[in-house]
């Protein structure tokens, strides 16, 4: 299926114009009643866009995708505006917003909904391509410009869809300390361990860092009231340098290819109480990872 026959023409407006994020979203919702003729509730609607993305704490990087689910809505309903003068929405974007991509989902939509934004969000993550549909003189050209791209809409969500592209890594040869520091940095508890070539070979847990550090009999101990002792933190202060990533991996919990369909890898996860699945190709090069909160945020309130 095609983008383009998802989205409706005359829902395309190029010149929006605005200084703030509840102006535009409120602009756009009002050109989108006069087309669609259905009754829409503009405040509501704006306000439920906006308390969504202050509570996901959704960045943009150049492009908005306010969206609400509602079971007033009888469709799907993407609503798109160019900015000629680009606005700043939030301190956490990254850069202000050209392009709002806005969706109003009914209750039977949201797979369909979340396959074209998918589709878009792969079209735009490549080259120039924001810049080419914000240069879009009117909707038929925006339309065009789609269309000769050729973006495609998947039959279903996939990896590639979900997953955070190349993070942070780790090399065997790396110390514990180094190890240590990418936990706390990246707020992660399982670190891909990757060859010279890029190849995963392994996995770091936080857990079997420390559980290292604690002697094997504490664990057969029924009753863990009396322990206060800090020496197993202190042997870690002590010897993190001293040790390397290579003597306290494993092999990968759980691997996906990019083209593996979700409900595929979120069975396994569950199934195995795997909390990070990584993304390989065909020759085991990393190419990302999905975590289970990448599945909330990204499907569930996506």
């Amino acid at each position: 299926m095609k983008l383009v026959s998802i989205l409706n023409e005359e829902l395309i407006f190029t010149n929006v114009s605005g200084v703030s994020r509840s102006g535009i979203y409120a602009e756009m919702l009002k050109k989108a009643q006069a087309v669609l003729d259905i009754p829409l509730d503009v405040d509501k609607i704006v306000s439920g866009m906006i308390e969504r993305e202050d509570t996901l704490q959704i960045p943009y990087e150049g492009c908005a995708m306010p969206h609400l689910r509602d079971p007033e809505f009888d469709d799907l309903y993407i609503i798109v505006g160019v900015l000629p003068k680009p606005v700043h929405f939030k301190e956490a974007d990254v850069a202000p917003c050209k392009l709002v991509l806005m969706s109003l989902i009914s209750p039977d939509t949201s797979d369909l909904y979340l396959k074209s934004l998918a589709a878009m969000m792969r079209y735009l993550a490549a080259g120039d391509n924001l810049e080419k549909l914000c240069g879009a003189k009117n909707a038929s050209e925006f339309m065009e410009t789609l269309r000769k791209a050729n973006v495609t809409v998947r039959s279903n969500l996939v990896a590639e869809d979900v997953m955070i592209s190349c993070g942070s890594y780790l090399r065997e040869n790396d110390t514990l300390s180094a190890a240590l520091d990418l936990f706390s940095r990246d707020d992660h508890t399982t670190i891909p361990v990757l060859d010279e070539n890029d190849r995963l070979v392994g996995e770091l847990t936080a857990m079997d860092i420390l559980k290292s550090f604690i002697p094997e009999y504490i664990f057969r101990m029924d009753n863990l009231d009396f322990l206060t002792s800090f020496e197993p933190f202190n042997r870690i202060f002590q010897e993190e340098n001293q040790h390397v990533v290579r003597d306290y991996m494993r092999n990968p919990s759980l691997t996906a290819h990019p083209e593996t369909p979700l409900i595929q890898f979120t069975v396994k996860m569950v199934k195995k109480g795997v909390r990070t699945c990584f993304v390989v190709d065909a020759n085991r090069k990393y190419v990302g990872e999905i975590m289970v909160k990448h599945i909330v945020k990204k499907v569930l309130r996506g």
